[in-house]
């Protein structure tokens, strides 16, 4: 699998979680939602954009590795 596609994939799975909590939060809404909101769900978008760019990094490092080695 390559790191775009893993890319890809981890920036969907984020999405399809992104868009269930939206959809289960219509109906629970109390302080356990928000401190689970605030625990998990927040602290998930800046770690997935950190991995996002470590991949882009190493997809370059890894092209220019192909590049210079053949």
């Amino acid at each position: 699998m390559s790191l775009g596609t893993s890319k890809g994939m981890v920036a969907d799975a984020t999405k399809q979680l992104i868009d269930a909590w939206k959809l289960a939060r219509r109906d629970w809404d109390d302080d356990t939602a928000r401190w689970f909101e605030s625990e998990f769900l927040e602290p998930i978008g800046p770690k997935v954009r950190s991995a996002i760019a470590a991949m882009d990094k190493l997809a370059a490092m890894t092209a220019r590795a192909e590049r210079e080695c053949g």
